[in-house]
């Protein structure tokens, strides 16, 4: 399992030369919470957004992003702009509350866990503010089923929740 965090920021290499081709600079997930590609960094304000869809990324390896092709890399249109990043888009999960369907809160998204292998999204890092993450740290939460993605919330009927040491 992987954090998104440890993804977002990574190069982004050519395998066979060794060029930099760009930086992640977010995870995208589809309704399904299935990873859909990463999110690359623009190269100037002008620009529109590239991304690489999950099956073209050789490896997510631990300090860079391989691909095989520069035409790996492909634009974003309007069936990409539906997907929802953890920090960027008009739908980021970041920030959103996690809500339990009795009306319980349990925390705030600051980061995600999912499977590299499957792309399937496993997880949620919360924080229930700066002050209790120093003294208690983060709780990881685990849903048993999908949480549903809501404008304002994150919605779950059941899961379990892990303090993080």
């Amino acid at each position: 399992m992987r954090k998104s965090q440890d993804i977002i920021g990574l190069p982004v290499i050519h395998v066979n030369t060794g060029k930099q081709l760009g930086r992640v600079k977010d995870l995208l997930f589809d309704r399904q919470q299935y990873l859909r590609g990463v999110l690359l960094e623009s190269g100037g304000w002008v620009r529109r957004g590239r991304y690489i869809p999950t099956e073209r990324i050789g490896s997510l390896g631990e300090d860079a992003v391989m691909v095989n092709s520069e035409a790996d890399i492909l634009p974003l249109n309007e069936a990409q702009n539906q997907w929802v990043g953890l920090l960027t888009g008009q739908r980021k999960l970041k920030g959103l509350p996690v809500m339990q369907s009795d009306g319980r809160e349990l925390g705030m998204v600051e980061d995600v866990y999912f499977m590299e292998e499957m792309g399937t999204l496993m997880g949620y890092e919360l924080s229930d503010g700066f002050i209790n993450d120093l003294r208690l740290g983060r709780k990881i939460y685990q849903p048993d089923s999908p949480l549903t993605w809501g404008k304002d919330a994150l919605i779950t009927a059941e899961g379990e929740l892990f303090q993080d040491v």
